[in-house]
């Protein structure tokens, strides 16, 4: 459980260093932006996207998996819809996106030892 909250606010913490880093991004505050707009982000990573992946695999193999990652962003993308949270074009989805996986790939490296 522990490991849950970590994340959720080493996410939501990298979601503010994306409003600062990337333009085109931005996210108003932590609290309750951020940590509503991880939390959501969670719920679509375990929901939605493995949905989207199983019924568009015909395509993600013959693009060697570049269209998965496009889902990624896609999926990222509805963040727009949480109250404060604007993503202008689709490098600023982008790179937020790189931001915030890297930041769940720390904590999940942390965790797992």
């Amino acid at each position: 459980m522990m490991k849950y909250i970590v994340k959720l606010v080493v996410v939501a913490g990298a979601l503010l260093l994306a409003t600062n880093v990337v333009d085109g991004f931005t996210v108003d505050a932590f609290w309750p932006t951020a940590v509503l707009a991880a939390f959501i982000l969670g719920l679509l990573s375990i929901t939605v996207q493995p949905l989207l992946k199983l019924f568009s695999l015909p395509i993600t193999i013959i693009t060697l998996g570049l269209f998965g990652f496009l889902i990624n962003i896609g999926v990222f993308w509805l963040l727009t819809f949480v109250p404060g949270v604007s993503i202008s074009n689709f490098m600023a989805a982008f790179w937020g996106l790189i931001i915030v996986t890297v930041a769940g790939w720390i904590v999940d490296a942390i965790f797992k030892k």
